[in-house]
């Protein structure tokens, strides 16, 4: 692996971790955690970090969700339960939901 790609991928999984908990902080009042709620905490984590332009668009949308991989986008509870491939957003994500702070 590319020492450069190596540590871009790095940079941007612990930027991912800085930064979900406090996006999924603000969506716990809601109660159930929801696939809607996982697609809007994604989005915001994604803005986020786009918007500091430390982390390469490509980058960002490497460690997303894909619409390719069909996650529900609906008000169903979420598991992660019996998925082959988890992005790393929704990992940190589904993790920091479930950390009791």
């Amino acid at each position: 692996m590319d020492n450069s790609f190596e540590t871009a991928l790095h940079k941007t999984e612990a930027a991912i971790r800085e930064a979900v908990p406090r996006v999924v902080r603000r969506h716990r009042a809601a109660g159930i955690f929801t696939w809607r709620q996982v697609h809007q905490i994604e989005s915001e984590v994604i803005a986020e970090l786009s918007s500091t332009g430390l982390h390469s668009a490509q980058m960002l949308r490497m460690l997303r969700s894909s619409e390719l991989m069909g996650y529900p986008k609906d008000d169903r509870g979420v598991s992660l339960e019996g998925n082959e491939a988890v992005p790393v957003v929704f990992s940190q994500i589904h993790k920091a939901w479930h950390r009791v702070d």
